[in-house]
């Protein structure tokens, strides 16, 4: 069998749509016909699509060994120790944008995104379907949330005393991340979490709106 085949069987036997296997892996579902009937013959994500369909990812590329995840050549399966309890249930992926998009995700949630050119993460159990990714930039979150740290913003989230939050500047429609708190007599405020801050407090007094709350965040390694 060619990869097309291959695809194609994988998914018809975890009963699987085009689109839920789209939504699994970040590829448009026009890209996975397109693979199915041989269209587009190969992709960079054999690995995501192997996972999301649960089956060897050698297989699925190369027709190595059997369909079944866990397998090698030959079918010969190897079994590892575990000494940890299953992991959460992911669903879904979630998109990483700029911090200019950040500012428009209201307005237009998904922006104008291109599924092949933006970097794709899996989605947190606790996130919300619109949960966007941010990768931090400055050091005014330090030392929690360097810069680089992937966080994950879950529009859908109700922001709360404590919550670490995106707001976007109504005055320069400019992404902010902060944490949010709550003085007694000085009403909400966002603030920087890096005690060197200077004027770590800005008042929310009608010149921003928060955009979501940050549900996750990653180290990547």
């Amino acid at each position: 069998m060619d990869f097309k085949d291959r695809l194609k069987q994988a998914r018809k036997a975890r009963k699987m749509s085009q689109s839920r296997l789209s939504e699994l892996t970040g590829l448009d579902q026009t890209t996975i016909s397109n693979l199915e009937t041989g269209k587009v013959l190969s992709t960079s994500k054999v690995v995501q699509i192997a996972r999301a369909l649960n089956v060897s990812s050698n297989w699925l590329a190369d027709g190595v060994g059997t369909m079944e995840a866990g397998t090698q050549d030959g079918g010969a399966h190897y079994q590892v120790e575990r000494n940890v309890g299953p992991a959460p249930k992911l669903a879904g992926m979630c998109p990483e944008v700029s911090w200019v998009q950040a500012g428009q995700w209201q307005e237009v949630c998904h922006v104008d995104l291109d599924p092949e050119s933006v970097n794709w993460y899996p989605r947190p159990p606790n996130a919300g379907p619109d949960t966007f990714v941010l990768r931090v930039v400055g050091d005014s979150m330090l030392p929690e949330y360097p810069p680089g740290r992937i966080i994950y913003v879950d529009p859908e989230r109700v922001a709360e005393n404590g919550d670490d939050v995106v707001a976007v500047l109504t005055d320069s429609n400019e992404a902010t991340f902060k944490r949010l708190v709550e003085e007694p007599g000085s009403g909400r405020l966002l603030k920087a979490l890096n005690p060197g801050w200077r004027d770590p407090y800005l008042p929310i007094n009608g010149n921003c709106r928060i955009l979501g709350v940050v549900v996750a965040d990653m180290r990547l390694r």
